[in-house]
């Protein structure tokens, strides 16, 4: 399969994406959300052209969000995070499918690369190799 890369407003629209949707105290750090662009990137590479353009489309549709719904004059990566949230939960309480299915793809896709990286597996208290004391072995 041929390798993808996000375009450079694709990747600030995604990059703004993961930063609202994972947004804490105390993250996601700069770092974290390269690493987070760099395995979207991955796991778009390897899907289906049709897949692919859908969750590029819906890139498009979140990044005119603000101009949609005539809630700023800013694109989606332009905004602050208090205005991203905002403008997110406006998305997750919306009856349109239109605007509701590309929040959760990107909610899924987001949170599942987010939360298999080794650090935040550490972080959550996962044990890793040593889960194997847990396992019961039935003979």
């Amino acid at each position: 399969m041929a390798a993808f890369t996000f375009s450079e407003r694709q990747r600030a629209v995604m990059k703004a994406l993961g930063e609202a949707i994972l947004h804490h105290a105390d993250g996601p750090t700069p770092p974290q959300l390269d690493v987070l662009m760099a395995d979207a990137e991955a796991h778009l590479g390897r899907v289906s052209r049709p897949q692919r353009a859908a969750i590029l489309l819906g890139l498009l549709l979140v990044r005119f969000l603000p101009f949609l719904l005539l809630s700023a004059l800013e694109p989606f990566d332009a905004l602050s995070v208090p205005k991203r949230l905002r403008l997110l939960e406006r998305m997750d309480r919306s009856r349109w499918s239109v605007l509701l299915m590309p929040l959760v793809a990107f909610k899924s896709l987001l949170s599942l690369l987010f939360f298999e990286q080794p650090a935040e597996l550490r972080a959550m208290g996962y044990p890793g190799d040593d889960r194997k004391r847990w396992l019961r072995v039935t003979a």
